[in-house]
């Protein structure tokens, strides 16, 4: 499966990786890893997950950590839309554009 992130996911992971070195490289690092290990496991396994109250949205959280990976599955792609904390309310359509 071919695994893209949407310009909002990319930037998600800008926006982590910044609010996260500022307290602990170490952490930011580890955080980091976590997502790349969900990312994988996407890509091999592309129903992992669950629906979200969005039509064809999916969830997955992170493993260890309260991030939640949001992502549509294709027919030959799965698109990462948006990766937010687990605290924050749930994204609206908009949010994921």
């Amino acid at each position: 499966m071919i695994l893209t992130l949407s310009p909002r996911a990319l930037a998600d992971l800008d926006e982590i990786r910044a609010y996260l070195i500022s307290k602990s490289p170490q952490g930011a690092e580890s955080v980091r890893s976590a997502i790349a290990d969900t990312l994988d496991l996407l890509a091999r396994f592309p129903g992992t997950g669950h629906e979200t109250d969005i039509a064809g949205v999916r969830i997955i959280p992170v493993v260890r950590y309260r991030y939640l990976v949001y992502h549509a599955v294709l027919a030959d792609e799965v698109v990462i839309l948006h990766i937010r904390h687990g605290a924050r309310d749930a994204p609206t359509r908009t949010d994921l554009r």
